[in-house]
Order: C-alpha cells, then structure tokens, then sequence
C-alpha cells in the first residue's frame, strides 16, 4: 500500500552528499514531494527531510542504500504521526482584499496567517501548518481571485525520540 514517508537523515555538510540521496528515489522512480535542507544542532551536519509517497518495502530499501552512503551518519522513515512537522507558505494576495474588512479579518483569523508585508498592489500572508492546512488557505483565495502567487517550503521536522537517542544511533 503507498503512503507518505517522510526519510531523515543527518548527514555530513559536503558537496554531493543531496545528489547521492535524492539518486535513490530518482533509480526507483519516485517523485520527491517535499525536500528540505537545514543545518541540525550540531556544528558540521545537516538535516535532510524527504517526503515521497511510496510502498513500505521500496522506502526500507532506500533507506538501506542510503545508511551504507558515505558522509550519511544517521537515516531512517516515519509516518507524519511519528514527527513534530510543520510546513511554511507565503500568499502574494490582491489588495483588493482589504475593501471588505470583514473578508479580510475573516481569512486571517479563520486560518491563523499573518499578514508580513503591505502595498498597494498586494500583501504577503505568511502562514504554518500541514500541507492540508496550507493548501486550503491557498484555494480559498484562488476561488475568491485573489492569489496572485504562492511559494511552499517542505516539511521542517523535529523527532519525538530524544536528540541523545537519535545521536547514539549515529555513533
């Protein structure tokens, strides 16, 4: 059965160590939906989150192939159940939305965004929060015409497992 999986692996910050990882979904034809790259807490190493929905068996075997990669210290999958994740968007939206207050205070407090930037032509919403979440903030104002534009980030993850559990599997 395919479903979301979310892969996590710490790695070394070295040149080619993201081409090596997302080779691995591209040799079994899998198309990447969400890929973030962060630095983690320790000095050196990076973050790299990977959502892509699949099968159980095809995830186990890109992870096995990438925990045998070079510069890769740490990688396994969760289920989004498993993680604390979060995903930013921003909504370039008409400023016509600000002739009907009402509209307007209505689309920002039923979807918990907050308005980062104002001009005459549009305004910047920002807003965090599943990509559900997201996506219906960003249809309703494509239904009301105004979305004039719309940028996503992938999904940033924190473990429910300890940090000091997840470092001991590195060592």
């Amino acid at each position: 059965m395919k479903r979301e999986y979310i892969v996590v692996a710490f790695v070394n910050n070295q040149i080619s160590v993201l081409n090596r990882i997302t080779s691995a979904y591209l040799k079994r034809h899998i198309n990447i939906e969400s890929l973030n790259v962060s630095e983690s807490y320790i000095k050196g190493v990076s973050t790299v989150v990977i959502s892509a929905i699949t099968t159980k068996e095809t995830i186990e075997m890109i992870v096995n192939q990438l925990a045998n990669a070079i510069d890769i210290l740490n990688v396994d999958f969760y289920l989004q159940e498993d993680l604390i994740y979060k995903e930013m968007a921003l909504y370039k939206v008409a400023s016509k939305i600000l002739d009907n207050k009402s509209s307007f205070d209505h689309i920002l407090n039923n979807s918990n965004s907050r308005v980062i930037e104002i001009n005459n032509e549009f305004l910047i919403l920002e807003k965090s929060g599943s990509r559900n979440e997201l996506e219906k903030l960003k249809d309703k104002l494509e239904h009301m015409n105004l979305l004039t534009g719309f940028s996503r980030s992938g999904n940033v993850v924190l473990h429910r497992e300890s940090m000091e559990n997840l470092m001991q599997k590195v060592s």
